[in-house]
């Protein structure tokens, strides 16, 4: 209880919930991404599971789309790295 009665010295700052809400919208920031590629990569496996389980030939549908998609991440971050526009 003495903490809270405390008053804290002329000039020292004192801290709020905007400073907190500043730090959450930072770390959520720096975690979404990840996030939404787990759920993008969780839904995928999920398609092509339920496809297999349909018909093995509909599974080649998602399989193409995520080869596709790993190509283009791979041209894009090799494009990226090596400092061509």
């Amino acid at each position: 209880m003495a903490y809270y009665e405390q008053r804290p010295p002329d000039g020292e700052p004192r801290y709020g919930c905007l400073d907190v809400l500043v730090i959450t919208r930072a770390v959520f920031g720096l975690i979404m991404w990840p996030f939404v590629a787990m759920v993008g990569i969780f839904a995928d496996v999920s398609v092509t599971v339920m496809l297999f389980a349909v018909h093995p030939a509909l599974a080649l549908i998602p399989i193409a789309l995520t080869a596709a998609a790993i190509g283009a991440f791979a041209r894009w971050d090799r494009r990226r790295g090596s400092g061509e526009p």
